[in-house]
């Protein structure tokens, strides 16, 4: 996990002594895992907004159910048992949630940007990030299916749902 040791050693360096190496290590961890819940917040807001919009508007009850939606959501990750000790230990996977939760994240911004002249930015930022996230652990290539559903759905109309899953189930 270079990347991942990259960074720990970059942390370490702001410990003010060397009792504390440890701790700054595990304090990188619990900002990764914080980040890692904002963009599960945001990802989760993000789809319910689609759900729940209506020719365009967006009312208030909406909105308040867009982040009630998130915020539940959000929590019930934050509390689970295996996100909990992953966030407060020195291993990789902290680091790996958070890049994950990134890229979906990065991924919902590009389908809803996917018209513009400069969307393929994103796709970009997404493919860098994924080669950093590979530096951490390879959990990050799981979401190049849900990329390329998101590309496929959004490129073909709804008519060709069924030769899509008929095509990944002759794959």
């Amino acid at each position: 996990a270079p990347l991942f040791m990259l960074l720990a050693r970059l942390a370490t360096m702001l410990a003010p002594s060397t009792h504390y190496v440890p701790h700054m290590v595990n304090a990188m961890n619990c900002i990764c895992s914080a980040f890692c819940i904002l963009f599960l917040f945001w990802s989760i807001t993000h789809l319910a907004r689609r759900m729940l919009t209506r020719e365009g508007e967006f009312s208030e009850s909406g909105k308040l159910a867009a982040l009630a939606a998130g915020a539940v959501g959000a929590l019930a990750y934050t509390f689970t048992d295996t996100f909990w000790f992953s966030a407060v230990e020195g291993e990789v996977y902290a680091q790996s949630s958070m890049f994950t939760a990134l890229v979906v994240w990065l991924m919902l911004k590009w389908e809803e940007n996917a018209d513009s002249p400069t969307s393929v930015r994103w796709i970009v930022l997404i493919a860098y990030l994924m080669g950093l996230s590979i530096g951490v652990h390879i959990l990050n290539l799981l979401t190049i299916p849900a990329l390329v559903m998101i590309w496929f759905f959004r490129r073909y109309e709804s008519s060709a749902t069924w030769g899509y899953v008929l095509r990944m189930g002759g794959a």
